[in-house]
């Protein structure tokens, strides 16, 4: 799946740089990062800290004014302070995103080398749950939120009514919003930025909702 939402993002990238001309590519921006990701309530009752990457390229409309595209992956591990019902299923869970946004920023404050900006956007979130192996949910289990967050279902007696799952994907749109700051290279155009930045998608049964805080490098 990773591959594929790669390889999505390169094309989709070709495709939009094919009519520039050359003296255009000095618009173009790019950036790539990592750091944390927090989940938020309703997310956080079912997973806890994990790593985020993000990596994107956009035009730049002028000297403030940005709009860019980007591939962004969170961890979603089970949260270990959180008692989960006995023989619960466990295993891993990943989001990767596909947006698009706009960024304004101002890159020398006060004729610094730092500056600041702010993001915001939405595209199509992907939440993907994993069980370590085919979990058979015992007889007559009665529905408890967990089981929802994993992808299970419940019938209308209030029990979970599936068997067995290996995996499960769930697609939904959603939005973010962030701020950032940045440190620049001499007169160059490539900076340092630190940035923090809240997502929230309409997933079902349990949105997700989480503020990834990445450390990266980008060029304008």
């Amino acid at each position: 799946m990773t591959k594929i939402l790669l390889i999505s993002l390169s094309m989709a990238s070709i495709a939009g740089l094919a009519p520039l001309r050359a003296q255009d590519f000095t618009k173009l921006s790019f950036h790539t990062g990592g750091g944390v990701s927090s989940a938020l309530n309703p997310t956080s009752q079912y997973t806890g800290l994990s790593g985020a990457f993000s990596v994107g390229a956009g035009y730049n409309l002028d000297r403030k004014n940005t709009i860019l595209g980007e591939f962004i992956w969170a961890g979603l591990p089970p949260n270990v302070f959180v008692l989960h019902p006995v023989d619960a299923p466990s295993g891993r869970i990943n989001l990767y995103a596909l947006t698009a946004n706009y960024r304004h920023r101002v890159d020398r404050i006060n004729g610094s080398p730092f500056g600041v900006y702010g993001v915001v956007g939405g595209g199509w979130y992907y939440r993907y749950a994993s069980i370590d192996k085919d979990y058979v949910v015992p007889p007559n289990s009665v529905c408890q939120p967990v089981y929802t967050w994993w992808g299970y279902g419940c019938d209308t007696s209030g029990y979970v009514y599936t068997k067995s799952v290996a995996y499960k994907g769930v697609s939904a749109p959603g939005v973010n919003a962030g701020v950032g700051f940045t440190i620049g290279f001499s007169e160059t155009s490539w900076k340092f930025y630190t940035e923090a930045r809240y997502h929230y998608a309409w997933s079902y049964n349990v949105p997700t909702t989480l503020v990834q805080v990445n450390f990266g490098i980008r060029f304008n």
